[in-house]
């Protein structure tokens, strides 16, 4: 009966007696990197257990012994190849051959924490939609109001020409954030066709941010294939990704610096990194940069990281960020379109 239970349970479960394993599923094997299952038997689950987790470890088996009510408590583990992982853990005494016997379930905790962080990444976008959209509405008003009472009044004060010059520089600036707000809380429908132009995209693109580019000392080298495949995209939210991306790297080296952009073609797919030799981001902030509304920078809406790594995601595609003291890379995998695929609207 228990042995049944052992074999049949979606989770890797071991049966312990004095420390040593006396039975356990395949999934117990496969978890702690055993490829067949009755090599763990006999065993010591002692010698698995990290030492720092040791002591918690041995208690966990002693109020087991006690009869006390045991809940899942995590610890550290290490596999048959030396690399450790996190899991949790649950002890229920049980009888297995006539003797008593602890019933072991143990859950690799990689996968449930992963899941708990989309989820509420999830949960930060839908919250950040809805207000982006209530702020976007709320602002749009007022703002039209303004400008049209401002080219009213400029029409009045020609001798004060530069200073309507900068009033209007900085309401295009305020109706960009919120086409970015927009943005974030209803994405554009993407209109997708096939092409195999990726390298003059690119090449158009730097062209437009040469100029901003050598205003700040920054050179930008390009390595890319004569020749590339078919994708499936949308040429203009494929543009919007580079132009963020140049620019991001550009006003993080406000001392100059270089941005090299390599396009090539690697096991059926296209890739594009974007490398800067700026000072990096630090590790604590690393993870937080694609969030919406963080930034790093003065004037910046924390929003075009995270609507690029968006746009490439819904063309199917991979989005890497790595980040340390030499620069910052950005790599881009978009899938190649093979003939005969058909272009769709999303």
């Amino acid at each position: 009966m228990i042995k049944s239970l052992v074999d049949h349970s979606p989770d890797p479960v071991m049966l312990l007696r004095d420390g040593m394993i006396i039975y356990n599923n395949q999934h117990a094997a496969d978890l702690f990197g055993i490829l067949h299952k009755n090599a763990l038997v006999a065993s010591n689950i002692f010698m698995s257990v990290s030492p720092a987790s040791l002591l918690p470890f041995q208690q966990l088996l002693l109020n087991q012994k006690q009869a006390s009510t045991v809940n899942f408590e995590e610890f550290i583990f290490y596999r048959h190849e030396g690399d450790c992982f996190e899991a949790e853990v649950k002890a229920i005494p049980v009888i297995f051959q006539e003797e008593k016997a602890v019933y072991l379930l143990i859950r690799d905790t990689k996968e449930r924490k992963k899941t708990e962080e989309l989820l509420l990444q999830t949960e930060k976008l839908m919250a950040a939609g809805q207000l982006a959209a209530g702020i976007a509405h709320e602002i749009r008003n007022p703002l039209t109001a303004i400008k049209g009472f401002l080219q009213l009044t400029e029409d009045q004060h020609n001798d004060s020409k530069p200073y309507f010059e900068i009033i209007h520089a900085e309401i295009d600036r305020i109706e960009l954030i919120l086409s970015e707000l927009l943005t974030l809380a209803k994405p554009k429908e993407m209109k997708f066709k096939i092409i195999n132009k990726v390298k003059e995209l690119l090449e158009d693109v730097t062209t437009l941010i040469e100029t901003q580019a050598i205003l700040n000392n920054v050179e930008i080298v390009t390595n890319m294939s004569s020749c590339t495949p078919s994708i499936e995209c949308d040429e203009n939210q494929l543009k919007q990704v580079f132009i963020n991306l140049l620019k991001n790297s550009i006003e993080a080296m406000p001392d100059g610096g270089k941005i090299i952009i390599d396009l090539e073609v690697i096991q059926g797919s296209i890739q594009i990194a974007f490398r800067d030799n700026g000072p990096g981001i630090p590790d604590h902030l690393l993870n937080r940069v694609q969030e919406p509304f963080f930034t790093t920078k003065e004037k910046g809406t924390g929003l075009g990281l995270m609507i690029s790594k968006q746009i490439i995601e819904n063309h199917s595609g991979r989005f890497h960020l790595s980040s340390d003291a030499k620069g910052t890379s950005i790599i881009i995998t978009l899938p190649i379109t093979y003939p005969g695929s058909e272009a769709v609207n999303i």
